[in-house]
């Protein structure tokens, strides 16, 4: 981490240098394809010690766990304990290919729904998925829930409240699935306005998305009350964990 500028491959290159070495032909060497270019492209021309010693020192410049703490995640950057990489790392889940026919994936599948399980009894949620594959796909899976869930009973409400302190990619996931933003400051505190949420519901609030710990680092508080206020105007919570 830090240090020096690395040079990039070009700033590396010399004439005559190449990191590959291959045998001679034993067989007859097919005539270019049709749609090559006349010309080869102007790649850089390093040797594979300056190759391999270039991406290696990039790589040491990475900010890694083994290394130090995240003062604040997101949600793909936080602790994961290394038992959770060697369990992930297992063949049964690393070999296994997305389109694998669901009879040839069982064991997978089982523990998938039992970790589903395991969700909603914490959580006291009627179901989980794991179907998204990142926090922004987590975002917009709720926020299409949200307006499934007021189209079921007969609602069409198109404002999702968001804390100004809330996860950056809440707004575009809003505008995705279909709703108007509209922030919420937060106080001197540095957590949601109270006030301020109280005159922002009426009957178009679809829901609020609350992120918490939220990005100035702290515990919202007052998180009950919150889902209260929302609640009483007919709208949903959208809990967001990235920071934890």
């Amino acid at each position: 981490m830090g240090g020096a500028a690395e040079p990039t491959l070009r700033q590396l290159s010399a004439p005559g240098r190449h990191a590959w070495s291959l045998p001679e032909l034993d067989v007859t060497e097919a005539p270019p394809l049709p749609e090559a270019a006349a010309t080869p492209p102007r790649l850089p021309e390093v040797s594979e010690r300056d190759l391999v010693a270039h991406f290696t020192r990039l790589a040491h410049r990475n900010f890694a766990v083994d290394l130090g703490a995240y003062p604040l995640g997101s949600c793909t950057m936080k602790y994961n304990p290394k038992v959770c990489d060697w369990a992930a790392e297992q063949a049964g889940f690393r070999d296994l290919h997305p389109a694998t026919p669901a009879a040839l994936a069982a064991g997978a599948l089982e523990v998938i729904l039992q970790a589903e399980d395991l969700l909603c009894r914490l959580t006291g949620m009627a179901a989980a998925t794991f179907q998204p594959p990142a926090g922004a796909a987590g975002e917009l899976t709720g926020l299409l829930i949200m307006g499934a869930h007021h189209r079921s009973t007969g609602r069409d409400p198109t404002t999702i409240l968001i804390p100004d302190s809330a996860h950056g990619t809440n707004p575009a996931s809003v505008t995705l699935a279909g709703f108007q933003v509209r922030h919420i400051p937060s106080d001197a505190r540095g957590m949601v306005d109270l006030a301020a949420l109280r005159s922002a519901v009426d009957d178009d609030t679809a829901g609020l998305m609350l992120t918490n710990p939220n990005t100035l680092g702290l515990f919202e508080e007052d998180v009950a009350e919150i889902a209260e206020v929302v609640h009483a105007a007919g709208g949903l919570v959208y809990y967001d964990g990235a920071n934890l």
